[in-house]
């Protein structure tokens, strides 16, 4: 093996105290406490240009070998391969987790990914699938080709024909890198492709997975939220767009003090509110907003008695089909009547159903909606919002997710209302972590993705 190593694109080494910090650019850190004299020198290496494995092991112990293992696999160190003493293929991990994955030792068919994205950068090509947690970047024109080459099912036994006589020795490496990143599948005799299987299961378009991966966190470490990109090329634009000179005809104003639980009263105050309150939300409160909200007040079948049958629900928001896709996870960190823990509701029962523990990668949620909402303490509890896709999909072609992020929105405008009325505090999310709400959950990310995140707290 020729691969060479080294810390990835973007990270950086700092000292909190005794201890070694390593930062990313997707605000992941690494924490190495009372490091070693070898994981310093390690660190050194793979900080200064890193080199290929065996040479390292050559001179290194078996603990080093371990520890740049242990940094590959959470996602830190970069794939190279270099011929010539120029960078050929480069793989950049973008999550918390890589594994390296190898073609078959038989005969085989490999071909692209049809979610594979190019896109063009200053150093070359970069190759990216949706959720695959890595990415390519091709800086030899020679194997521009290949995009060519790789558009059918090409044969194993011809692989080594598409590349230049001086990297058929690196024909292993190149194959081993376009596999981990899984931007190249096997075509089985069916034609479908190993990569695409988890996504094909569940019937994503190429537009719907790439406009569900780039508008979350995880997997990726694009930049994300509020950068203000428009602020260095011109103003803001208006609050209200400019309206044309005519006739204005004034429209009457609800009563905002009407008897309570007015409607336009409970409109009037909805507002975020970010930091929770000194009493916890109530189990009767959460019982109260969920039944609003998410029951589902009655099921029916659609189409009866014909090939297009399917089961449809009620719900007190509106959903297109009524298909009712979208299932509601709870990160509770506090709540009177109901221990701490991860839980799922179901919305025919009306009961919440225990997943898991409080645990870290639970706290880890709702720091991250700590950080995005700007509040200097955790929520009482994180309603994330998942939709089941593949139950759209059935049903409709082009909008899938389009409609699912209409779904969300109305619910997070009941949510907003309903805990309105009842003196609770809420606040919608922009962004949640699909990466972590997939360990949290255990639920596979193409069959049923996070798709918003809503803060809700005792006032």
């Amino acid at each position: 093996m020729t691969l060479l190593l080294k810390l990835k694109q973007g990270v950086e080494r700092q000292r909190d105290g005794a201890d070694l910090l390593l930062l990313d650019r997707g605000f992941r850190c690494l924490r190495c406490s009372h490091e070693s004299e070898s994981l310093q020198d390690l660190l050194e290496w793979l900080g200064a240009g890193g080199g290929v494995l065996g040479e390292l092991m050559q001179e290194s112990s078996l603990d080093q070998f371990i520890q740049i293992l242990q940094l590959e696999q959470r996602g830190w160190i970069s794939l190279s391969v270099f011929a010539n003493q120029m960078p050929v293929l480069i793989l950049e991990p973008s999550c918390a987790q890589l594994k390296r994955q190898h073609p078959p030792a038989d005969l085989f068919r490999m071909m692209w990914s049809k979610h594979l994205q190019i896109t063009p950068t200053r150093h070359g090509l970069q190759l990216e699938v949706p959720l695959r947690g890595s990415r390519l970047l091709l800086q030899d024109r020679r194997l521009t080709s290949l995009i060519w080459d790789l558009a059918a099912p090409l044969p194993s036994q011809d692989w080594t024909a598409c590349l230049p006589n001086d990297l058929l020795q690196h024909s292993d490496d190149l194959l081993e890198l376009l596999f981990t990143a899984g931007v190249v599948g096997v075509v089985d005799d069916d034609g479908q492709l190993s990569c695409d299987r988890d996504a094909d299961s569940q019937r994503w378009s190429r537009e719907d997975l790439a406009f569900h991966h780039r508008s979350r966190q995880g997997w990726h470490q694009e930049l994300i939220g509020a950068t203000f990109p428009g602020e260095t090329v011109e103003p803001a634009p208006p609050l209200q767009a400019d309206m044309p000179l005519a006739d204005r005809i004034d429209l009457p104003r609800p009563d905002v003090d009407e008897p309570d639980p007015g409607f336009f009263n409970v409109l009037e105050r909805r507002d975020s509110i970010r930091q929770p309150g000194q009493e916890p939300i109530t189990i009767e409160q959460l019982g109260r907003l969920l039944w609003a909200s998410l029951r589902i007040r009655r099921s029916t079948q659609a189409y009866a008695q014909t090939p297009k049958a399917y089961e449809t629900g009620s719900r007190p928001v509106a959903c297109g089909g009524a298909l009712q896709e979208i299932d509601a996870f709870l990160t509770i960190r506090r709540c009177k009547g109901v221990e701490p823990g991860l839980y799922r509701y179901d919305s025919l029962a009306h009961q919440l159903l225990r997943l898991d523990r409080l645990n870290t990668v639970c706290e880890q949620l709702l720091q991250l909606a700590c950080r995005s909402s700007g509040s200097s303490e955790k929520p009482d509890m994180l309603v994330h919002l998942a939709a089941r896709y593949g139950r759209v999909s059935w049903k409709y072609e082009g909008i899938p997710y389009a409609l699912i992020l209409k779904h969300a929105g109305v619910i997070m405008q009941q949510l907003y209302l309903v805990a309105t009325a009842l003196d609770l505090a809420p606040c919608g999310l922009g962004a949640g972590d699909s990466e972590l709400f997939a360990r949290a959950t255990k639920m596979n990310p193409y069959s049923v993705p996070a798709v918003a995140e809503f803060m809700l707290s005792g006032r």
